[in-house]
């Protein structure tokens, strides 16, 4: 199965103004997509504040379940191993 992880920033222009733009992975009906949320504009305090708020959220919820999936792995190979 492919998990696809990962996160960052995108600045996109219109009419000379700059925007920050969250992509991130998310699972949908099984399978990884790409989605983007407006955050706000580059030149804010509070829209990079917001920005990094959300890149942290996202990691530690990556990391909780890659740590799911990586147990569930560890207890077959352990099942397969006591079963013999």
């Amino acid at each position: 199965m492919k998990m696809e992880i990962g996160c960052g920033a995108r600045v996109r222009d219109f009419d000379g103004r700059r925007y920050f733009y969250f992509w991130h992975y998310e699972r949908t009906n099984g399978r990884s997509e790409r989605k983007e949320d407006y955050i706000g504009r580059v030149d804010s305090e509070s829209t990079r504040s917001d920005l990094l708020r959300r890149m942290a959220v996202y990691h530690r919820k990556a990391e909780q379940e890659f740590a799911a999936r990586r147990a569930r792995i560890e207890g077959l190979i352990e099942a397969a191993h006591t079963s013999t």
